[in-house]
């Protein structure tokens, strides 16, 4: 996939900073690559992503189980 680095740089931003809306995290981070027509398309796998996100997978997106956690209990 080709927009591979920019979906994990997001689905990053957006758990190593559960204080910000997440919709808010993702555009940030899809703005400063030229998405061009694909942006809608990647904003939709970051949000897949993110519901599908577990303990198993954290190491793909550089993050501790810690940071994964606090995340987690800022979403409940």
């Amino acid at each position: 996939m080709a927009w591979r680095e920019v979906i994990k740089q997001a689905v990053r931003e957006v758990v190593l900073h559960p204080e910000r809306a997440p919709l808010d995290a993702i555009a940030k981070c899809l703005s400063t690559d030229d998405l061009g027509a694909d942006k809608e398309n990647v904003e939709a796998l970051v949000m897949e992503e993110l519901r599908r996100l577990h303990e198993g997978v954290l190491a793909r997106y550089g993050l501790r189980p810690s940071e994964f956690a606090e995340w987690r209990s800022r979403q409940r």
